[in-house]
């Protein structure tokens, strides 16, 4: 098997979320961590136990990394409102970008970062691994007709919800911050099984007992041009996390349930049941198939469903769930202009 090109990587933001970066953006993968970059102290300590790198590779400061390092690309994990400035430091430094979800806090923002882009001719990709997930990748072989075990055809219904235990704010304290740093996660998914959205029906709350200071919980009646509908629930004040999600379609039915997927075949007849077939999922990270396509993308092949621009979809989508609740109204896709 022929080696992977090998990029000289530059690690900013190795705290927290940026761990899966230091684990998987390894050589076998054609990823050389080069430098770290982190404004704490002690996530730097921990990013160079895991990367061998000294102290010299290790910075406080972007600015002074993207001088100080010779690298091909960088892999961003700084919290959601930092990824447009740092993002655009990075590629008029000339480097590509793979950062993480989401792309930008706001519609504006993620707009002039894809200009942004355009303008230097550059390949930014965004860590959008839900997609190439072992169930999301089953499912949407079943959708696509590409899984002959399971042809499920044009799903009809979709519910998608994920209650999330997330009690302190954090960094998450900007209006709709569980919609953009969360949601796009789902959308994403949602976008790659089912093609383009039509329109958007949202509401919001907060709990009771909610330390965020703006609604952080979600939900939202979904519909897609080719006439798949979707209900959708995120919620941050939960006090239990789930992952619940179904896809019914006129062949059968595929649920995954906290980690069990099973298919099942159509009833016929009023309440009937159909065997459920439980489905093994392989052990895999979402994270290796961003990589994966990333480091395609970056040495020369195909623009990936994850770039920036496409990524644009997505960001387009959690604009319309802030303009419905916002405005108490149903939002059409084509309301939303694409950037110039």
């Amino acid at each position: 098997m022929e080696k992977p090109r090998m990029l000289r990587t530059l690690l900013v933001g190795v705290g927290g979320r940026g761990e899966w970066a230091l684990r998987l953006a390894v050589p076998a993968c054609g990823f050389r961590p080069v430098a770290l970059c982190d404004v704490k102290a002690d996530a730097l300590d921990g990013a160079r136990a895991a990367t061998g790198l000294g102290e010299s590779a290790c910075f406080r400061d972007l600015g002074t990394a993207l001088r100080s390092v010779e690298a091909d690309c960088v892999i961003l994990c700084a919290p959601t409102h930092l990824h447009r400035p740092l993002t655009e430091e990075c590629v008029s430094a000339g480097l590509a970008v793979l950062v993480e979800k989401g792309m930008a806090p706001s519609w504006e923002e993620a707009c002039a970062l894809v200009r942004f882009v355009a303008g230097h001719d550059a390949k930014v990709a965004v860590a959008q691994n839900y997609r190439y997930q072992a169930a999301e990748q089953a499912i949407a072989a079943m959708v696509r007709g590409t899984d002959p075990a399971h042809p499920f055809g044009q799903p009809d219904l979709v519910i998608y919800a994920q209650p999330r235990v997330r009690p302190e704010p954090r960094h998450m304290t900007y209006p709709f911050a569980s919609v953009w740093d969360m949601s796009c996660h789902h959308f994403d998914t949602l976008l790659s099984w089912l093609g383009p959205i039509e329109s958007l029906t949202a509401q919001a709350w907060g709990a009771r007992w909610s330390a965020y200071e703006h609604p952080n919980n979600t939900t939202a009646h979904l519909i897609f041009r080719n006439g798949t509908r979707v209900h959708y629930l995120h919620a941050q004040d939960a006090a239990r996390a789930s992952l619940r999600v179904e896809v019914h379609g006129e062949k059968g039915a595929a649920v995954l349930s906290d980690g069990v997927f099973t298919v099942n075949e159509r009833p016929r007849k009023n309440f009937g049941e159909n065997p459920e077939t439980l489905v093994p999922l392989e052990n895999d990270s979402g994270e290796t198939g961003v990589l994966r396509d990333f480091h395609a993308w970056v040495t020369g092949r195909t623009e990936p469903g994850i770039s920036a621009r496409q990524n644009l979809e997505t960001m387009a989508v959690c604009q319309m769930m802030v303009l419905s609740i916002e405005e108490g109204r149903t939002v059409r896709r084509d309301e939303l202009p694409q950037p110039e």
